[in-house]
């Protein structure tokens, strides 16, 4: 009889914990299920790497895509104007939230707040051009960021400090040898350091038709004093002054350097920018935020310990610094609002900021930079210091796309010498007008029989 409890006992045993495992797999297939979609950056994929500990906490699984930046923008687009709405959470860049928000296809804050009874504790820990900047449009709040990218200098440290390096260019330029701090400095170093001859360079340019030229070429514009519409904020309109004496200025001076630039400058994008550093080829260029994780990465770089970071250099409005990057944004169409903004408010609580800011993220909070840790990173002060006075130079409007591929397509003309820069931005004024019609009429005259 003990010989068969003990049997009937063991059957038991197997029986419940078969039913357990049934229950815990019947329980996550009938889960409650977030999907994301997001542009594939280090900031998705630091962020991606929170996503286990959200659902061990919640209890709700994440489903998260990740698709090129052209394609994700595209992707995103089509499902919110689906009804069907296949995601919850778009994490997309602010160049597109005009559009989204014009067209009614995005919940605001203000009804994620009154939907879910949450609200965030940690706005005033955001950085605000940051925050307002890629996450507002109209004065009306869509999101927190995922990523608050800026742009800054990045340059070879170990042969700044080299003795018969700063002995050569002090002698050759009449200064120090330093990192520069204003564009004529930029320029010296990018000469001074340009060796083709050893297939080293002084800078490289992001010189493709492509959005990289876009954003590279707004530090230069609006650091010499021009920029593409007068106006305050970004989503609105105004005078276009692309084609101004200082905005043609700012264009020469950033074509000029194509000289100390690789070979193949019209090919390159952000990408290149990055593997050209990373494997020791330039001096120095300006890159994103949430691109330096992969600079400084030891398994793939050769320059880890040989890298400085500087805010970028001042012009004639001073020091500016580009503010670019995503924002988590609740679809209309989610069936899960509610679940999708305490995703959000999770994602951006401070222990979780830190932790994606060391593997890769682009952090809009200020505490997050103040971390021993963070600190840790060879990039961390220079970020900070340009998110602190960085502004938003990119249009957020609903005609963002057009207004892009208009200056794509003209400073990569200016690049490839196909125009100077007074016969592309003549040109990119008058499209821009065309465009824009009375919001954006024309301040400055047409020289070149546009």
């Amino acid at each position: 009889m003990t010989g068969k409890r003990t049997a009937l006992l063991l059957i038991a045993i197997l029986a419940a914990a078969t039913f357990a495992t049934a229950f815990r797999r019947q329980a996550a297939e009938g889960a409650l299920t977030l999907r994301v979609e997001a542009d594939a950056t280090s900031a998705a994929d630091a962020m991606e790497k929170s996503v286990e500990a959200f659902t061990r906490q919640t209890g709700i699984q994440v489903v998260i895509e990740k698709f090129g930046y052209k394609a994700s923008s595209a992707k995103a687009a089509e499902d919110l104007a689906s009804k069907e709405g296949q995601y919850d959470i778009v994490i997309q860049n602010n160049d597109a939230l005009g559009k989204f928000a014009s067209q009614n296809l995005i919940l605001s804050l203000d009804e994620l707040e009154k939907a879910s009874g949450k609200k965030a504790d940690f706005e005033d820990d955001l950085f605000p051009n940051a925050w307002h900047g890629l996450s507002w449009y109209k004065g009306v709040r869509y999101g927190y960021p995922l990523a608050a990218n800026t742009m800054f200098v990045l340059y070879r440290k170990d042969m700044l400090e080299n003795p018969a390096e700063k002995q050569a260019f002090h002698a050759r330029y009449g200064h120090d040898l330093v990192p520069p701090q204003d564009w004529n400095q930029y320029r010296d170093l990018a000469e001074f350091f340009n060796r083709p001859d050893q297939k080293f360079y002084g800078t490289l340019l992001q010189g493709k038709r492509f959005p990289g030229i876009w954003f590279e070429w707004l530090n230069f514009a609006f650091s010499f004093g021009g920029g593409v519409m007068q106006k305050e904020h970004s989503w609105e309109y105004g005078p276009v002054i692309i084609n101004s004496p200082d905005t043609i200025l700012g264009t020469e001076y950033y074509n000029a350097l194509k000289q100390f630039s690789p070979p193949g400058v019209t090919n390159f994008t952000w990408d290149d920018a990055v593997g050209q550093m990373r494997d020791g080829h330039i001096f120095m260029c300006l890159l994103w935020s949430d691109a330096l994780f992969h600079v400084v990465d030891p398994k793939n770089s050769t320059v880890v310990g040989k890298i400085g970071y500087v805010p970028l250099p001042a012009g004639k409005a001073g020091r500016v610094a580009q503010i670019a990057g995503s924002t988590y944004i609740v679809s209309r169409n989610s069936k899960h609002p509610s679940e999708a903004f305490q995703f959000e408010l999770w994602m951006l609580g401070r222990d979780n900021q830190i932790q994606q800011e060391l593997a890769g993220g682009a952090s809009a909070r200020k505490s997050v930079y103040q971390d021993p840790k963070v600190l840790e990173l060879p990039y961390a002060l220079a970020d900070s210091q340009s998110l602190a006075v960085a502004r938003n130079m990119i249009d957020t409007s609903p005609e963002t796309p057009q207004i892009s591929e208009i200056i794509e397509a003209a400073v990569s003309d200016v690049i490839a010498g196909k125009k100077s820069a007074p016969q592309a931005l003549d040109w990119a004024a008058v499209e821009l007008n065309k465009v824009l019609g009375d919001k954006a009429p024309l301040k400055y005259p047409i020289s070149n029989g546009n």
